[in-house]
């Protein structure tokens, strides 16, 4: 995978950078579709490895077992479901049966290069925030669908028509609109107002920047704004205040590292800021509800 891009910016500002960026390899670099049967064959993280995502991922299992490890949930995944995975999430996957089914890879840049981003695609600011992949079940009916248009996808990929940038773009938007208005529960929606900008902007920051910005005073003064209005804002938007999405942010990074490497809490705690242990093993349990100790025990307790 490449290596992540900044995208805190506004769609001008990163439409700005990225205008002259266009070439076929480019698009490649950002975007990519293949059947999982290709990408059974490959030797890449894909099979059997951890690895932390810097771009979003599509997973589509259309026929076949197995299972899928997203940061600290592990799902038992069969016939005709679809999971969206953000950057920053931790994914590991073991196919257990033959299967059938498509990846799609793309980096948040692409998306945001379409003309319509900001009127038409709240779905990505809604996964990029989110600490669990959305998942949802396809029916027989939705799946003839996706499947016309995944299978453009694929083509248009493979091949260097004319326009390829504009239809894969387009593609992906009706791709992803589909599996947005199928979801279970709430749906994902951008309050387009001045607050919900500012919401954006610190969730934006915060996965930028938490291991050496911790305090919401940091983040307060980035966004010109008071430490109490952005933890008042943020907490009517999300439901959560700044202070709250930071602890959590962190010890979710604390517990990706516990579950996918071998470093001791020592060396986990330096690389999150933490120059006292006591500090971060108290912060640790308080966030958490259990002693760095016992999560790690348990996340590596066979299942």
């Amino acid at each position: 995978m490449n290596t992540a891009h900044n995208y805190t910016g506004t769609f001008s500002e990163i439409l700005k950078n990225y205008k002259s960026c266009e070439s076929n390899q480019d698009i490649n670099k950002r975007f990519e579709i293949h059947s999982l049967e290709w990408m059974e064959t490959q030797e890449s993280s894909w099979n059997g490895e951890a690895e932390k995502l810097n771009r979003f991922e599509v997973i589509w299992i259309k026929k076949g077992r197995g299972r899928l490890w997203v940061d600290e949930n592990n799902y038992q995944v069969d016939d005709s479901i679809i999971y969206c995975l953000a950057p920053g999430h931790v994914r590991k996957w073991n196919a257990e049966t033959n299967i059938e089914g498509y990846y799609i890879s793309f980096a948040p840049e692409f998306v945001w290069l379409s003309e319509g981003y900001s009127n038409n695609l709240s779905w990505l600011e809604q996964y990029n925030h989110e600490f669990t992949p959305a998942a949802m079940k396809v029916n027989v009916d939705l799946q003839q669908e996706l499947d016309v248009i995944a299978g453009k996808m694929k083509w248009e990929f493979s091949n260097y028509f004319n326009s390829r940038l504009e239809l894969l773009k387009g593609l992906l938007n009706i791709f992803m609109i589909y599996f947005s208005r199928n979801l279970k529960g709430p749906k994902p929606d951008v309050v387009q107002t001045k607050e919900g900008e500012l919401a954006r902007k610190f969730m934006n920051l915060l996965k930028k920047n938490f291991i050496n910005q911790k305090m919401v005073s940091d983040y307060a003064g980035q966004l010109c704004v008071t430490p109490n209005y952005l933890n008042r804002t943020i907490k009517k938007i999300t439901g959560f205040t700044a202070s709250h999405h930071i602890q959590q942010q962190i010890i979710l990074e604390a517990k990706r590292k516990a579950m996918y490497s071998s470093v001791s809490m020592k060396e986990i705690a330096y690389y999150l800021g933490f120059d006292n242990l006591a500090h971060f093993s108290k912060f640790f349990k308080n966030n958490s509800g259990m002693s760095f100790t016992d999560y790690k025990k348990m996340a590596l307790r066979p299942d």
